[in-house]
C-alpha cells in the first residue's frame, strides 16, 4: 500500500525521449519581438532553439515543450500540436508548449511597434513539430525526480507605484485606462519610487529525467523573471538559452550523455525581472542570471529522489473571457491622430503606439477562448496558463494545488497578454493599458487561479 505523499506502484514502465532542433533565423535582418518601436536586427548573438520532452508511463504520454520565442498565438501552436499528434499518436490536449519570452527573438506575434514576420511564422511552426517527433523517437527507459530550491536575488517586483505626476501616462483614450499611479521599470536612480506593488515567486522548480543507470537525460525549470537584458540589436536566447547550456555542462551531459537536454521555462514574472530598482548599483546580463539559476537547479537536484515509474496526466478547459475592446469614438479618435501625426512612418512614442494598437483592437471579436490546462508527474503538478502572469497570481496557484509540489508556466498553449489581478487595474501602469498585449476583461485574473486550481483538484483526485 501506498503511505501519504508515496507514489502508487504500476506494472508499467516509463519511458523519456528528449530532443531539440534549430530555430535560429536564416534570413536576416528580420524583425524581433519584446519592444515598443520597430526593432530589425541584422545580427546572431547565439542561437534558439526548439527543446521538447515526451515522457509515457506505459497508458498515458504527455509532452512538454519549450521554444526560444517571445510569443506564439494559440493558433500556430495548435497546428504545430496537431501535425505532431497525427505523427506520434499523442493527444493535442497532453501536449504543453510554451515561450520562453526571449524579447531578442523574431516576432511570430504581432504587437506594438513590431508584427509578425510571416515567413518565419511559416517555418517555425513545422520546427516545433518536429522537435516534439524526435523527442518520441527517442524514448528510452527512464526515471523521474522534482524539486526546488528559492533564488530571489533575481527576481524582483518591477511595477511600482510612483509620486503623483511621475509615471508615463499616454493618452487614456488610447489605453483605456484613465488611473496611473504605477511605473514599469522606473529606473534605478528614480527618486519618485514609492512601492513595489505585488510579491514575486522564487522559485526555481525542477523536472529532472535520467536513464535508468542515472546519467542525465532532460531537465524541465521553471523560473519567475521576465528575461536578462541581451543585447537588445541581436538575436539571442537570453538567459534561458544560456540555462541549458550550462546545465549541460554543470550535469556532464556531454560525456555521459550527448543526447541530453535541459528545457527553461518561463514562470509567473509578468510583474517581474532580475533587477533590483531599490539598489543603484546592480548589475545584471543572461550569463550572471543563468549560472545563478543553474547553481539553484544543481542544489534542487542534490535532493532529488528518482522514481522508475509514475502517474503521468493531463487535463484541459476551453474557457471563454470578455475583451476589453476599444469604443467607435476611440477608434476615429486614434484614426484622426495617425492620419494627422504618424502617417506612413512606424510608431515612436507611447502615445502613437497605443493610438495603433487601438485601431488595429477596432474589429476585434468581443470575446476570446483560452486554453487553460494542468498535467500530472508523479507528484509534481504542472499549470499552464497563455497569458503573462503576476507573480501573486503564480503563488495563489501553488498554494491551492493539492500537489506537494507545483510548476506554473506562462505564455503556455497561446499568448493571451498580461493577466494583472483586478486590483492592479486600480493602480494602472503598463501592463494594464488595452492592446494586443492586454486585453482581457478586469476579473480574468481570478477566475483563471480557480480553473487552474480545479483542473489540478482534478488530476489529484485521480
Amino acid at each position: 500500500m501506498s503511505g501519504p505523499g508515496s507514489l502508487e506502484l504500476d506494472a508499467g514502465e516509463l519511458r523519456a525521449g528528449a530532443a531539440t532542433v534549430d530555430i535560429t533565423p536564416t534570413n536576416l535582418p528580420i524583425r524581433t519581438a519584446g519592444n515598443l518601436t520597430l526593432t530589425v536586427v541584422s545580427k546572431i548573438h547565439d542561437p534558439l532553439h526548439s527543446r521538447a520532452v515526451v515522457l509515457d508511463n506505459g497508458s498515458t504520454r504527455l509532452v512538454l515543450a519549450v521554444v526560444d520565442s517571445c510569443m506564439i498565438s494559440r493558433e500556430d501552436l495548435d497546428e504545430a500540436k496537431s501535425a505532431a499528434s497525427l505523427a506520434t499518436g499523442v493527444p493535442v490536449e497532453n501536449m504543453l508548449v510554451s515561450a520562453t519570452h526571449t524579447h531578442s527573438a523574431p516576432a511570430v506575434y504581432g504587437c506594438h511597434g513590431n508584427d509578425a514576420e510571416p515567413a518565419y511564422r511559416a517555418w517555425l511552426i513545422p520546427r516545433i513539430t518536429e522537435s516534439i517527433v524526435l523527442a518520441a523517437r527517442n524514448l528510452r527507459p527512464a526515471r523521474a525526480g522534482w524539486g526546488k530550491s528559492d533564488l530571489p536575488t533575481f527576481v524582483h517586483c518591477r511595477l511600482w507605484v510612483m509620486q503623483p505626476g511621475a509615471a508615463i501616462h499616454p493618452n487614456s483614450a488610447f489605453t483605456g485606462q484613465a488611473t496611473n499611479v504605477v511605473m514599469m521599470n522606473p529606473g534605478h536612480a528614480n527618486t519618485n519610487k514609492v512601492r513595489q506593488t505585488g510579491p514575486v515567486d522564487p522559485a526555481v522548480t525542477v523536472l529532472s529525467l535520467q536513464t535508468r543507470d542515472g546519467k542525465p537525460l532532460a531537465l524541465l525549470a521553471n523560473y519567475s523573471t521576465h528575461y536578462a537584458n541581451a543585447p537588445p540589436q541581436e538575436i539571442s536566447a537570453d538567459y534561458f538559452g544560456e540555462f541549458c547550456g550550462l546545465m549541460a555542462r554543470e550535469l556532464h551531459a556531454t560525456h555521459l550523455n550527448p543526447g541530453f537536454v535541459a528545457l527553461m521555462s518561463n514562470g509567473t514574472s509578468g510583474d517581474a525581472n532580475c533587477s533590483d530598482f531599490s539598489k543603484t548599483n546592480w548589475v545584471v546580463n543572461p550569463v550572471l542570471v543563468a549560472k545563478a539559476v543553474a547553481a539553484a537547479a544543481m542544489q534542487a537536484l542534490a535532493e532529488v529522489t528518482y522514481h522508475d515509474w509514475v502517474p503521468l496526466a493531463a487535463v484541459e478547459r476551453r474557457v471563454p473571457f470578455n475583451v476589453r475592446l476599444p469604443t467607435q469614438e476611440q477608434v476615429a479618435q486614434a484614426r484622426a491622430y495617425l492620419a494627422t501625426k504618424v502617417g506612413d512612418r512606424p510608431t515612436r512614442t507611447w502615445e502613437e503606439n497605443y493610438a495603433r494598437e487601438t485601431v488595429l483592437m477596432a474589429d476585434w471579436p468581443a470575446t476570446k477562448e483560452l486554453k487553460l490546462q494542468a498535467l500530472q508527474v508523479g507528484e509534481l503538478g504542472i499549470g499552464a496558463i497563455p497569458c503573462e502572469t503576476y507573480g501573486s497570481t503564480g503563488l495563489a496557484i501553488k498554494q491551492a494545488s493539492p500537489f506537494p509540489l507545483t510548476m506554473v508556466i506562462s505564455l503556455a498553449n497561446g499568448c493571451s497578454g498580461y493577466l494583472p489581478p483586478p486590483d492592479q487595474f486600480n493602480l494602472g501602469g503598463y501592463s494594464t493599458w488595452r492592446a494586443r498585449t492586454s486585453y482581457l476583461e478586469t476579473g480574468a485574473e481570478p477566475k483563471i487561479v480557480e480553473r487552474v486550481r480545479e483542473l489540478l483538484k482534478r488530476l489529484h483526485q485521480r
